[in-house]
């Protein structure tokens, strides 16, 4: 085509009226959308920073009220420091002599170092040590001269008087706390070849007013940060963790030796305050990375404080850009198509077509598809004629489509509804639980007074009945005692962690084990009601991982609930336990099945059954938490409990998530059966 025509002419300056402004588009689109999108992305990374921050800051602060915990037990750790103190010699010479001594016999080593520290509390430190995991190297208490009193494993020497917990600790005052940073291989107080670290703090006297003593325990510290290492963003970002030094602690990417911080970045990530920027070199081999930081605050850290540092490959990051200039390029490649088609249309007709084109145009805009456009030019305007017409045809078919799309839309949204609905159901269990935490740790704390006195009675009962040779069947009586007041302290403990929203400590456990005790427990409550209770109890039951102490508080709230139904029932009451695996929608089941003979349960009561401070029970027999508390239970176990009416009474069904499934555990040992009578 020529430009000196006019038809030529029109298609030019069509296709360059629609060009210039899409170039222009082009370039605005990629500058304002690469800016928007950095600050999407530093803004993001920077929320992450401060999150992962913040959870290293409430880490070592639990990890501080752990070792704090342990330094007030009064029993297990007060007493055994003020006797080491006490065994001093008034003078300060003599004290200071004996001490070399005893420094010297633990260099040399022998039979005679097991002396030297207090074995029952070394057994209690190492018991400690087992149940807090791989993550503790070693405890350790040392008395108010720096000396060693117990630890959970031998450490390098006895005296700690020089070292800088110590000092910190003994000169600081009640409140002290000592949090090591990065301590190497070899060089900790066990001699581990792991990196460690160290968080130390006073034992105080009855009235807290004097430091006796001080308890440090050591810790790996690749276990206690691991949760850096699991913090990824899309598919290629991690977070790190810095001194300000601009030494690498942790990087789940790279070794520490292979990091190369180059010392504009290092600047920008010992900042004190949080933010975001541009990394020219990301220390990882990426240039022009947006990177996010923020600094761990609230840890008393001797040398230098830590600060997290987030970043993403940048081909991740600007990949959201990159494809949307691609998708406008071809967006602009197809309009300048159109653009050409349109131009030579025009230029190819004069009026009258056009003017019909546009009646039926007009006419489909306003709904009419069916319109004929009586054009027969036999040229291009006949073409775009029959184009309009196809036009119309699909105009119509998506116009069904959509109508169609807008049904499917609304069905959607009521699902949606019905969801959030859901959602906002939960939310309001979650408040109710809350509240009750708040009045369970007042209870607790209440109730660990009196308990402390039992518990110390007890003690001076069972020492006085071995001097006494008391009879064997009272001896029994004093254990069974003891038993349940440490249950009862455990319960406690439990209610505490619930005001304060603690995670749940899970270990393989069997839920057999759990029901025996929960119906021995109950036998003689059942035999004085007149109740009877059966069990069946698969032996190839697979374990479960859960709170020993939780799960059996859940089996036996619902086996007294069967006890108190069935003795209102028909006469004589039975109730049943029954357990047994079987699938479940993400692997294995492990199901408990409690029922009983009674009246079972009011349908309209049947929807309100979980709520708190709701019971069925008569006045003064019940509290309305038993069920609710249960629930909590049984859900932070990834489980369901699921209370219905079954033919005789009611039926409790509690589903546990199992190590094992249902279909390994009954081709190793076949589905049989344990049936007792009790």
């Amino acid at each position: 085509m020529k430009i000196r025509t006019i038809r030529g002419r029109i298609v030019l300056a069509i296709v360059l009226v629609g060009c210039i402004p899409l170039l222009i588009g082009l370039v605005l689109a990629y500058v304002s959308g690469m800016r928007s999108l950095r600050d999407v992305i530093g803004g993001n990374l920077q929320a992450v920073a401060i999150q992962a921050a913040d959870r290293v800051t409430m880490l070592v602060q639990g990890e501080v009220q752990g070792v704090r915990l342990l330094g007030s037990a009064p029993l297990r750790v007060r007493q055994p420091v003020e006797a080491a103190n006490e065994s001093y010699p008034v003078d300060r010479e003599k004290t200071q002599a004996l001490i070399a001594e005893r420094m010297q016999a633990w260099e040399k080593g022998g039979d005679g170092v097991g002396r030297l520290v207090n074995a029952e509390l070394s057994r209690f430190l190492l018991e400690t040590k087992v149940r807090d995991g791989d993550k503790v190297v070693g405890l350790l208490i040392a008395d108010q001269h720096g000396a060693l009193v117990a630890a959970s494993s031998e450490p390098d020497h006895y005296s700690f008087k020089q070292e800088l917990w110590w000092t910190a600790i003994h000169a600081g005052g009640v409140d002290q706390v000592y949090i090591s940073g990065l301590i190497p291989a070899h060089e900790g107080s066990f001699r581990t070849p792991e990196e460690t670290i160290d968080i130390a703090v006073p034992i105080l006297d009855d009235r807290q007013h004097t430091v006796i003593g001080a308890v440090k325990a050591s810790y790996r510290f690749d276990s206690l940060f691991a949760m850096i290492n699991q913090i990824r963003i899309g598919q290629t970002g991690h977070a790190m963790l810095f001194d300000a030094a601009g030494n690498p602690l942790v990087c789940p990417i790279l070794p520490r030796q292979a990091h190369r911080i180059p010392a504009q970045l290092m600047t920008m990530i010992v900042s004190s305050h949080p933010g975001w920027g541009i990394a020219e070199d990301d220390g990882h081999g990426a240039m022009d990375t947006v990177v996010g930081f923020a600094p761990v605050a609230g840890l008393p850290l001797p040398d230098n404080s830590w600060h997290i540092f987030v970043r993403q490959e940048p081909g991740e990051s600007y990949a959201p850009i990159r494809d949307q200039l691609r998708n406008l390029a071809a967006i602009g490649l197809v309009m300048l198509g159109l653009l050409w088609a349109m131009g030579r249309y025009v230029a190819a007709r004069i009026a009258r077509p056009i003017q019909i084109l546009q009646t039926g145009v007009e006419a489909i805009s306003q709904g009419t598809y069916d319109r004929p456009l009586n054009i027969r030019t036999g040229d291009e305007f006949e073409e775009l004629a029959a184009a309009v017409h196809h036009m119309a045809d699909r105009l119509k078919a998506s116009r069904g489509e959509l109508e169609a799309l807008n049904a499917d839309l609304a069905r959607r949204v009521e699902d949606k509804t019905a969801e959030v609905t859901e959602h906002m159901k939960q939310l309001q269990f979650s408040e109710r639980l809350a509240t009750l935490g708040k009045v369970a740790s007042g209870i607790a704390h209440e109730i660990n007074n009196p308990l402390g006195i039992i518990l110390n009675r007890i003690e001076c009962m069972e020492a006085e009945a071995a001097q006494l040779g008391v009879s064997e069947e009272q001896q029994r009586d004093l254990v069974a005692i003891r038993t349940q007041a440490d249950r009862i302290s455990r319960i406690t403990k439990s209610m505490l962690a619930l005001s304060r929203g603690s995670a749940t400590v899970l270990k393989p456990m069997d839920v057999n084990c759990v029901l025996r005790a929960c119906i021995d427990a109950s036998k003689e409550r059942a035999l004085t009601k007149g109740v009877s209770i059966e069990s069946v109890l698969s032996p190839s039951l697979p374990p479960i991982m859960g709170d020993r102490d939780r799960i059996e508080t859940v089996m036996l709230n619902l086996i007294n609930n069967a006890i108190d139904a069935a003795e209102s029932g028909v006469s004589p009451g039975v109730v049943t336990v029954h357990s047994e695996g079987g699938p479940g929608k993400e692997g294995g089941l492990v199901a408990v099945r409690i029922s009983d003979t009674g009246p079972g349960i009011p349908a309209e009561m049947l929807g309100r059954i979980f709520d708190p401070f709701f019971t069925t029970k008569g006045e003064g027999q019940g509290t309305g938490l038993g069920l609710f508390l249960s629930y909590g239970i049984v859900a932070d176990h990834r489980g369901r409990l699921e209370i219905d009416n079954g033919r005789r009474g009611a039926v409790a069904t509690v589903s546990l998530p199992a190590l094992v499934s249902a279909a390994e555990s009954q081709q190793e040992a076949g589905w049989e059966w344990e049936q007792a009578r009790y």
